[in-house]
């Protein structure tokens, strides 16, 4: 089966705090990256991105369906799975790699 990557819906966190959606409902696979350095100015701390494949991702509770994802480390999306994958970081302007197929 040929696929087509595509980058994910949002890349970056806009507001701190609100999960965004990161990945859209069926893909094929793909994966979300924290990278080392994940604020705008690329100058801030290292921070926690948290992950949901089954809802807004709050990040008071990194358990059930959230993930911490840990600066570096990189999340495998879930083939077929039918809900979005939201993503979510204390500050705005959080950047993350995302890409689906």
């Amino acid at each position: 089966m040929a696929v087509t990557p595509v980058s994910g819906v949002n890349t970056f966190i806009t507001t701190g705090g609100t999960g965004v959606i990161a990945i859209p409902g069926n893909p094929n696979g793909g994966y979300i990256t924290n990278p080392l350095i994940a604020t705008d100015q690329g100058i801030g701390a290292v921070e926690t991105l948290y992950i949901d494949p089954v809802g807004s991702a709050a990040i008071l509770h990194a358990n059930g369906t959230v993930f911490a994802l840990q600066p570096g480390q990189t999340w495998s999306v879930i083939p077929g799975q039918t809900t979005p994958t939201y993503v979510n970081a204390i500050t705005a302007g959080h950047k993350f790699s995302a890409v689906s197929w």
